[in-house]
């Protein structure tokens, strides 16, 4: 009896899920399951992240050695210069410029002793005894001892005969340049001082001030009788005979501004400078003139000195 070949049965799987399932092949037949090669795509994402990271960081470090490098270069250059240049300093010099060079040491050294030693020695050869020199004020009245010789100048002055000369050659020589100088005050009496402190007390005191107030008021416009520099005949007012009133604005004259610029050249200085009232106890009297003699009136403008502080600095060297 014959057999009959009867095909094997074929399992037949819905293909819709044919083609989903991993463990089938094209021809339905279970297939061995092989590990995927496959990498999850955001670890492959990592991977190309480190990789690009470490790229990124082997350029910078790159960069970063060339940057130290240069610097090490450049320092090594500056380093070299400063080298070069402590060299040159510490070359021995020539004996002629060593000896050049202690010279003007030893000419320095002996210049500030000197100075040191000067110190003490004035700059100027007078002293206060000087008849020329003697200080009257309010604190230093003139003593009762003090004598000299008095000569008429400008008609109806008198002045130490000393002095006659310097003054009347002043007043020429302000004439000569076209100017109009006027001297209406000299050599005073303490007579005629204490007519003149007098009526300046009754001026102030009919003004309402106390007989105390006036007189200290006055005191500074015209000297305590026995304390003004008049007394002496070595002092001079002169004013403009355009402007003869006894105020600041005679310093706007072009007498005053004439006799300010020379006096010294003949001896003079302006007593009672506006800048020394504290020192003076004097109101600013830009007509009132001086004679101290022509070294010590240079000196005392050359220091800017009033004649009561040139006293005080002639003092230390006595």
């Amino acid at each position: 009896m014959k057999s009959k070949h009867m095909a094997p049965k074929r399992n037949y799987i819905n293909t819709k899920y044919r083609t989903q399932n991993p463990y089938i092949d094209a021809n339905n037949l279970p297939i061995r399951h092989i590990k995927s090669t496959s990498i999850n795509p955001r670890i492959k994402s990592r991977k190309l992240n480190s990789r690009k990271n470490n790229r990124n960081l082997q350029k910078k470090r790159k960069i970063n050695k060339k940057k130290v490098r240069l610097l090490i270069i450049i320092l090594l250059i500056i380093l070299i210069a400063i080298i070069h240049n402590v060299k040159k300093d510490k070359k021995i010099k020539p004996v002629s410029a060593i000896g050049n060079l202690e010279i003007e040491n030893a000419n320095i050294n002996n210049s500030n002793l000197e100075l040191e030693a000067n110190s003490s020695i004035p700059e100027i050869d007078s002293k206060t005894t000087d008849w020329n020199l003697i200080l009257v004020n309010r604190y230093n009245p003139l003593p009762d001892d003090y004598e000299f010789e008095l000569t008429s100048i400008e008609t109806s002055h008198k002045a130490d005969s000393r002095v006659a000369e310097s003054i009347t050659k002043m007043l020429e020589d302000a004439r000569s340049e076209g100017l109009k100088p006027l001297l209406c005050s000299s050599y005073r009496s303490i007579d005629t001082q204490t007519k003149l402190y007098n009526n300046k007390v009754k001026e102030y005191k009919k003004e309402g001030l106390s007989d105390k107030e006036a007189k200290e008021k006055a005191s500074f416009w015209v000297a305590i009788p026995g304390t003004s520099e008049h007394h002496t005949g070595l002092a001079f007012d002169i004013v403009s005979m355009d402007y003869q009133v006894l105020d600041e604005k005679q310093e706007e004259t072009d007498v005053q501004k004439w006799l300010m610029e020379n006096c010294s050249n003949y001896g003079f200085i302006l007593r009672y400078p506006t800048n020394k009232k504290k020192i003076t106890n004097i109101n600013y009297e830009p007509w009132h003139y001086r004679y101290v003699g022509i070294e010590n009136a240079k000196f005392i403008e050359k220091k800017g000195f009033c004649l009561e502080e040139y006293i005080e600095y002639l003092k230390q060297f006595e």
